[in-house]
């Protein structure tokens, strides 16, 4: 089974995980790192930018499906999976969990990690890294339409949905709440067995 973090770039996703892991064991795999290995076996890609610069739809598409099933064969023990619920290009969001994903990925828990809008603005500033386009920089705006996603995805997936906030400087505190609905959530999954 596989429980899934999202959030907007900047919000502090990375290190709440980070942080969760310290405190409960579990497999951690990130989407975009699985996406980057099988663009390169498939097209002979190297970096995440040739991707949105190189590959045409129905390559896009394929490349989702390779690598969402590589995914779902890892799940065979819990798995937490790091990803976007929604990818921003140019032309608005993409989402992140096509139905073609979302039916071979047995997910069962949606944490979706959210900041204050401000907070978030203030971590891409001090951030060297080149974050997104488009409407990506409308942070509450992200953030929104990351509900909404994720709540669609949950439906139709029969999962939960968990929002955790990751307030300035409370990094740590975030990651205690993440690894705490992991525990509660592989208990669950011991139930079942």
């Amino acid at each position: 089974m596989i429980a899934v973090v999202v959030g907007v770039p900047g919000v502090g996703k990375t290190t709440v995980v980070r942080e969760a892991l310290k405190r409960v064991e579990i497999r951690e795999v990130n989407y975009g790192d699985v996406f980057l290995e099988v663009a390169g076996e498939l097209y002979g890609i190297t970096n995440r930018d040739e991707i949105r610069e190189k590959l045409t739809a129905d390559q896009y598409r394929i490349l989702h499906k390779r690598a969402s099933e590589k995914i779902a064969e890892m799940a065979k023990e819990p798995l937490l999976l790091d990803t976007h619920a929604l990818i921003s290009l140019e032309t608005g969001f993409m989402p992140g969990f096509p139905f073609f994903v979302l039916e071979r990925l047995p997910i069962s828990l949606f944490v979706i990690i959210e900041a204050d809008p401000e907070e978030v603005e203030g971590r891409r500033r001090r951030d060297a890294r080149e974050r997104g386009m488009g409407l990506e920089h409308d942070v509450a705006l992200h953030q929104l339409l990351n509900r909404m996603a994720v709540v669609t995805y949950a439906v139709l997936k029969g999962a939960s949905v968990y929002i955790i906030h990751n307030k300035e400087g409370e990094a740590e505190r975030a990651g205690e709440e993440l690894a705490e609905v992991l525990r509660k959530w592989m208990s669950g999954l011991e139930s079942r067995r």
